[in-house]
């Protein structure tokens, strides 16, 4: 009587087969889990430009009565009143923003001794400040709206977004902001 050979192997090849499919099936989480965080990076960094936004909108409201165009369209560093800050993305990444000078305090309660100029001043510069600690790479343009209300401005806020590679549309000239920079822009009427 013959004895016939079992056939070998087989369990072995279905096993890496299971193997096979299920490395495949964790590279696949693992990849959704990558975006997963990366989307929810993009959202978080767009969530506080908005806030960032909105924060100079409430303080110029707060300042309404200084925020008219024609008190406002000079530069910063002069001594009229001003919301315009119009500097260039790579121009203001890393700036040291200037204080308030001595004479002016400003509190919750108030802006002792302080002028119009002074009060827009600290603003800006707290709020660009702000936007450098919220965002990556965050910087800041306010304009005056040409041709709008005397008291409408763009108060456009910008960061470095992770992943993108080409120029973004939405930021304004003035930015002259580089690939990879993300614009968020929200107009005001005070």
């Amino acid at each position: 009587m013959q004895i016939r050979a079992k056939q070998g192997g087989a369990t072995l090849i279905e096993v890496m087969v299971s193997i096979v499919v299920m490395s495949i099936g964790l590279l696949g989480l693992a990849s959704l889990q990558m975006n997963a965080l990366k989307y929810q990076k993009t959202a978080s960094q767009r969530s506080e430009a908005v806030q960032a936004a909105y924060d100079l909108g409430e303080r110029m409201r707060a300042n309404w009565v200084f925020t008219t165009q024609d008190k406002y369209t000079t530069e910063r560093s002069t001594n009229e009143a001003n919301y315009t800050y119009t500097t260039a993305y790579n121009t203001t990444i890393g700036t040291s923003h200037t204080s308030l000078p001595n004479n002016c305090a400003i509190t919750m309660a108030t802006a002792t001794g302080c002028t119009a100029a002074q009060i827009a001043q600290n603003d800006i510069t707290q709020w660009l400040r702000s936007v450098e600690v919220r965002l990556v790479g965050g910087a800041g343009i306010i304009k005056p709206v040409t041709g709008a209300s005397n008291s409408t401005f763009d108060v456009t806020v910008m960061w470095k977004e992770q992943g993108l590679t080409t120029t973004d549309s939405t930021c304004p000239s003035e930015a002259s902001a580089p690939a990879g920079v993300r614009c968020f822009t929200i107009r005001y009427t005070i």
